[in-house]
């Protein structure tokens, strides 16, 4: 009986060795599967067909895109057609970009940025409640509180008055929101909800975009989801975050990748339009001088590569000449970019982290992770700056004309998992504007005291690098 067992054993090392060497995985991810399937047989099996299992996404991918192939090329006509032809040279991070990710390129946006919840949540009602045609919806987590409900509430007034109204969100993040009996409501009052891979399979693919596009002219996206804690903050504590409402040719943009993601979430009978795509990219009235571009991942949007974020910040990163300023409540970065912040800081470039001092949730974890990766820049001049309340924005400041503004955090999950976007602006007035806005954030934070960060106890360090094996979940 002992033989055979070790016949299985043996046999299912092999198979083990199989899924993990073709699953196109980097090494450093192949190591930590194989320890997890050698050691936990049966455990490690499930939880890499829930969470490590990349060749089955890229099946899905290609199924899901040859299923609605035609909307897909109608979708990318109408973008190319409709876009704004400038007569501007691009610089080559906008060349990278079209390159790389199919990002078109207009030149005719305005913006407005808001860094809390409350202006950002009044200014959207009122452009959701003026819409005529038709509002797009799309939220990684919505909350059934004073704030979901004001927007499901505007959303069937709408849908009521005959605006084709769309809802999308992400199934796990609204798993413990209690949000759903506000969807039935709209689905009653005519509007269309749809949860994103609500199946246990896709567990470990999320979509982490915000978005809202009215009569597809007018754009929202940034890091703040749909709830009261946005507006507000949670037990005293301030929340910071970054939105922006976008208006002008790169509103196209955001629309077609709402498009794109309501289309992929159709798993039987019709997408749901009432009208051809192309209704739903007006002409631009765009009044603004803003140059921008979009840049979005995703299983099955546009863009068909997984590491369009990871590339791109990448590419940006290691573009810096002067000064890099980031904003990001979780820190697990990819190793290239690991390696290129602290390359950059010991060249002499001004490289600060504005990170959060407070979770809302798993905060020992994301801690013990975020200082694991920390401790590879000491000693580099990388400054690290911890926010006295919850630090939510996903921003990156380049040099004096470059800035980034989305749904990216940096860490493994947003550079190489979950479906995420950022908007690119190359605008001095702009980045001169965001900096005066981060230096604030700066004032109100406490900076990382490397001599006291390298005297924490060897069971402090011990904990951080055996979180750190889960960072990918982070």
């Amino acid at each position: 009986m002992r033989q055979v067992l070790s016949l299985i054993y043996i046999g299912y090392l092999f198979f083990v060795m199989l899924i993990i060497f073709f699953g196109g995985k980097k090494p450093t991810q192949r190591f930590s599967w194989l320890l997890a399937l050698t050691f936990l047989p049966g455990i490690g099996l499930i939880l890499y067909l829930l969470f490590g299992s990349e060749g089955y996404w890229t099946y899905k991918r290609r199924q899901i895109r040859q299923r609605h192939k035609g909307l897909f090329l109608e979708l990318d006509e109408i973008l190319q057609r409709g876009n704004n032809l400038s007569h501007r040279e691009l610089s080559p991070v906008q060349q990278f970009h079209t390159q790389w990710c199919g990002s078109m390129f207009t030149d005719d946006n305005a913006v407005e940025i808001f860094t809390n919840g409350k202006p950002k949540f009044q200014r959207l009602f009122e452009d959701l409640r003026a819409a005529k045609d038709h509002i797009h919806v799309q939220y990684f987590t919505i909350h059934n509180d004073p704030i979901g409900r004001e927007l499901i509430e505007i959303l069937k007034e709408k849908a009521s008055q005959g605006v084709e109204v769309k809802l999308l969100y992400d199934s796990f993040g609204c798993f413990m929101t209690f949000v759903r009996p506000l969807f039935w409501e709209l689905k009653r009052a005519g509007g269309h909800v749809r949860g994103i891979r609500p199946y246990a399979r896709a567990l470990n693919y999320r979509n982490h975009r915000k978005l809202v596009i009215v009569d597809g002219s007018i754009g929202y996206l940034g890091g703040m989801n749909l709830g009261e804690r946005y507006a507000t903050g949670v037990k005293g504590m301030e929340w910071r975050d970054t939105h922006i409402r976008l208006t002008g040719g790169g509103v196209h943009d955001l629309q077609q990748i709402f498009m794109s993601d309501w289309i992929a979430s159709t798993r039987k009978g019709k997408i749901g339009f009432r009208r051809r795509l192309r209704h739903y990219f007006p002409a631009s009235q765009g009044e603004g001088d803003l140059p921008i571009q979009t840049i979005a991942n995703g299983l099955y949007n546009k863009s068909f590569h997984q590491d369009v974020i990871n590339l791109s910040y990448f590419n940006l990163i290691t573009s810096t000449k002067e000064r890099l300023w980031i904003q990001t409540p979780y820190f697990s970065p990819s190793e290239p970019i690991l390696q290129s912040l602290k390359t950059l800081a010991l060249r002499g470039v001004d490289v600060r982290i504005i990170t959060s001092s407070y979770y809302t949730f798993g905060g020992l974890f994301h801690h013990n992770i975020k200082n694991y990766y920390l401790r590879h820049l000491v000693d580099s001049g990388v400054r690290v700056f911890r926010y006295k309340g919850i630090m939510h924005a996903k921003t990156m400041l380049i040099d004096d004309e470059r800035l980034c503004i989305g749904t990216v955090n940096l860490n493994f999950r947003s550079l190489e998992r979950d479906d995420e976007l950022f908007v690119y602006c190359e605008s001095s007035d702009l980045n001169r504007l965001y900096a005066e806005i981060l230096r604030t954030d700066a004032a109100r934070s406490e900076e990382l005291d490397y001599v006291k960060f390298r005297k924490q106890t060897l069971l402090s360090r011990a904990l951080e690098a055996v979180v750190s094996l889960f960072s990918p979940l982070s």
